[in-house]
């Protein structure tokens, strides 16, 4: 067998003595309870690292404690079975080099050293030898194909039933068996070739030499690997050298080559220096990280002599050199050296240098990038990708959730902007094929689609409508500046033309139309007007304007009147400046006396404001109240009537608040409307005292009198508003009376369109009988009314009641 085989078979072992001592059944697998940062238990499988929430079935779970001393136990017997064999393999060299052969331990078909060998098959398939493994699996080996198998050839099995091997066989090529020893005889089994006898001696015969001269050699080989292994420690002494459990918790101290102790949690995989606040206080752990345990020197050696004597009896088993590996023996050994370099890295990343936030948060957020993280997605669905990646060990709990909060947000930002900009992108070449295109305003979607369908720019707006829309925009925006260029345009020449008759100085009202269009019509002005009404329409309306005298006329008489005025002007600002200035002292004392005279007023009026709160106060008991303060002596330019009128404006504001307030209050309270009787809501006010307690007056008769010019108010608001609404509703016209008494489906589409507003509900809920009658004056006296005049017959009516 290889040394893939043998490293296989004790990893087996090792892993049966583990769940041996867990006491586990033929048909279960042992799980390890473990709880989540979060706090959630959840359960992993002990070999695979295989993780589910739920609890498995047929399994055998244990704690993490638990899992960590059977795996102690396991290594202590694995240990004293390896000091074991090194014993025996120590005496087994040391008989080799004094001339013994080597120990019985020889592939099937060879005889002991000195004994006579046995018949040897010719047959490969009488050459299948059944075998017991140490964990007591059953295997089987063929000494002429040199193959292991673990299932039941087909040719024992047919044996076994009574057949002959001979029918469903067929002769295959010989090869030379696994030698150790050099067989004494040379008889075979019948009808085996004196060929084949000689050839496997021959072989037999080099193996046992190349077997002596490593026997020979093999302590030189141990003192020079113990020498590597002791150079290999003083390089690396940062290696971990023993890793305790702490019972009650999940997690481990490990103390290192170099002296150093830190905390490991593996099921989170976790590293810390800093010891975790569950172990606070406690003696044990004190014990455990004040004193480093001792390492046996000759560990090391144990270990290569264990190596050296597995190899030694592998090589007894092959016997002869070393068959070359296969890809898939290759392949084995570098998975189980990277799971080495994987189980080995969070110890390596404790005893480097610990990175900066900064560098951690950088490196998680390229993880989360490199595992494709989804951005619609939460941490716990996208947990299962990125757990088993060694750069997950880099933050908390805390800074990993917050991390990957910010990572989703940042890429989600991203992808809108990208959207957009693509979006934008699209939009902006798609627009500029339409400028492209030479649209106007009455273009169509279906013609420009059929012309441009195939260009990059159309299909670069992915849906249809979108294109459709755009494209109605820009036709739309193209059809209004269209629009407004046209009405521009006539603008224009109707400005032009108004200032063309404006430079007429010889037309009067008594000028002709066509005298003045004789003289005109050679101007270009005049025939931007396209227009000839329009033209004849605007010139009447500038004549009529006009006077009966010509413009030049007019423009003299008024430069006359201009120099009369100013002369008179000047003549009575010479009157005025002989009395000026009497009269702006006079003035000057006036306005100072008003500026005093408000500044007192102003400051009773402040002075009223912090002294006077209630409403029911009194102007004589309130004046002495306001003699005590220093501000009152300040306000004597206000005589006794104007400080009584002031006092009464403001006690007209507090009650008016107050009012304002309790009918506020009334408003919203659920249990009084406007159809309240007054006894019931004067026991409610009564029971709800501090409700209306700085609302309501303390006179019973005053709070009676609001109740009521509240409820009129309320009503008078509501008939008011649904007046308006009725005046609002399109629906009712003079016509309506006519056609209710026709057919009173009209009045049912009526009452269809007044229920849906809350101005019908509020008065169906308190006057619902004058609601109707409103609504049926309404309706009369719009009959009577009968047709509505025309808007312009409308406005000259309102012009005229507004001037009389």
């Amino acid at each position: 067998m290889t040394t893939d085989r043998s490293l296989l078979v004790h990893l087996f072992v090792e892993c049966r003595q583990v769940e041996e001592l867990a006491n586990c059944e033929e048909d279960e697998e042992l799980w390890v309870e473990a709880e989540s940062p979060e706090g959630k238990p959840y359960f992993y499988h002990w070999q695979t690292r295989e993780t589910v929430w739920d609890r498995p079935e047929k399994a055998k779970v244990v704690g993490q404690t638990e899992l960590a001393e059977l795996i102690q136990k396991a290594s202590e017997e694995e240990r004293k079975e390896r000091e074991e064999a090194q014993r025996n393999a120590t005496a087994y060299a040391q008989r080799a080099q004094a001339g013994f052969m080597p120990p019985p331990f020889f592939p099937p078909g060879f005889p002991m050293p000195g004994g006579r060998q046995p018949m040897v098959p010719t047959n490969p398939d009488e050459a299948w030898n059944e075998y017991t493994a140490p964990d007591g699996r059953k295997y089987y080996y063929n000494s002429i194909t040199q193959e292991n198998t673990w299932d039941k050839p087909q040719v024992l099995i047919d044996k076994e039933a009574g057949k002959s091997p001979m029918d469903t066989s067929s002769p295959a090529p010989q090869a030379a068996a696994p030698v150790a020893a050099v067989p004494t005889a040379t008889t075979g089994a019948t009808g085996m070739q004196p060929d084949a006898i000689a050839e496997a001696q021959a072989k037999a015969q080099a193996a046992l030499a190349e077997y002596l001269a490593q026997s020979k050699n093999q302590a030189a080989q141990q003192q020079h690997q113990q020498q590597q292994k002791k150079a290999e420690e003083k390089k690396d002494n940062t290696r971990p050298i023993s890793s305790t459990p702490v019972s009650g918790t999940a997690w481990c101290v490990v103390w290192t080559g170099d002296g150093k102790v830190f905390f490991y949690n593996p099921s989170t995989k976790t590293s810390v220096w800093e010891r975790p606040p569950e172990m606070y206080g406690r003696a044990d752990v004190d014990a455990l990280v004040t004193k480093c345990p001792e390492v046996k020197k000759d560990e090391p050696e144990q270990k290569d002599a264990d190596a050296d004597s597995d190899g030694s009896e592998e090589e007894g088993e092959d016997g002869g050199p070393p068959k070359k590996k296969s890809r898939s023996e290759r392949k084995k050994e570098a998975l189980l050296a990277q799971q080495k370099k994987e189980k080995e890295k969070p110890v390596r990343q404790m005893l480097e240098k610990p990175l900066p936030l900064e560098e951690r948060l950088l490196q998680f957020k390229t993880m989360l990038g490199e595992k494709g993280v989804a951005t619609g997605s939460t941490f716990e669905k996208e947990l299962s990708k990125i757990v088993f990646d060694p750069r997950y060990l880099l933050l908390s709990a805390t800074e990993r959730r917050a991390c990957f909060d910010a990572y989703v947000r940042e890429k989600l930002e991203q992808e809108r902007a990208e959207k957009k900009r693509r979006m934008k992108e699209a939009k902006e070449k798609f627009q500029e094929l339409l400028k492209e295109a030479e649209l106007h305003g009455k273009s169509s979607f279906s013609s420009f689609g059929s012309k441009f369908g195939k260009d990059p720019r159309f299909k670069a707006v992915e849906k249809m409508r979108d294109r459709e829309d755009l494209f109605n925009e820009y036709v739309g925006e193209l059809h209004k500046k269209e629009k407004e260029e046209r009405r521009e345009k006539k603008e224009k020449a109707k400005k032009e033309y108004l200032a063309m008759l404006a430079e007429q100085t010889s037309f009067t009202r008594k000028t002709k139309w066509s005298t003045a269009k004789k003289l005109l019509e050679n101007d270009e002005r005049f025939k931007a007007v396209e227009s000839s009404s329009s033209r004849e329409q605007m010139f009447r309306d500038h004549v009529e304007k006009l006077g009966d005298e010509s413009l030049s006329d007019i423009e003299e008489e008024a430069e006359r009147e201009k120099r009369l005025a100013a002369d008179a002007a000047i003549a009575a600002r010479q009157r005025e400046v002989e009395a000026e200035l009497g009269d702006k002292l006079r003035e000057r004392d006036l306005e100072s006396e008003r500026h005093r005279m408000q500044e007192h007023q102003e400051r009773f009026n402040a002075l009223l404001v912090d002294l006077v709160k209630s409403a029911e106060a009194n102007w004589h008991e309130t004046r002495r109240i306001l003699r005590k303060d220093e501000r009152y002596a300040e306000c004597d330019l206000l005589d006794k009537e104007k400080k009584e009128s002031a006092f009464n404006e403001h006690i007209r504001n507090l009650e008016k608040k107050r009012r304002d307030a309790f009918f506020a209050v009334l408003d919203e309270h659920p249990k009084i409307t406007t159809q309240t009787r007054w006894k019931e809501a004067r026991r409610i006010i009564q029971d709800e005292e501090e409700t209306f307690s700085k609302v309501a007056s303390n006179s019973e008769r005053k709070v009676e009198r609001d109740y009521r010019d509240w409820q009129e108010l309320r009503h008078d608001n509501a008939v008011r508003e649904f007046k308006d609404l009725l005046k609002e509703t399109k629906i009712i016209t003079y016509k309506s009376k006519r056609m209710i008494e026709e057919n009173e489906q009209h009045l049912k589409d009526i009452l269809a369109v007044l229920e849906n507003d809350k101005r019908w509900m509020r008065m169906s809920e308190n006057h619902a009988s004058e609601r109707d009658r409103i609504l049926d004056e309404y309706i009369e006296v719009l009959h009577r009314k009968g047709t509505p005049p025309p808007p312009t017959q409308q406005e000259r009516e309102r012009r005229r009641k507004e001037t009389a």
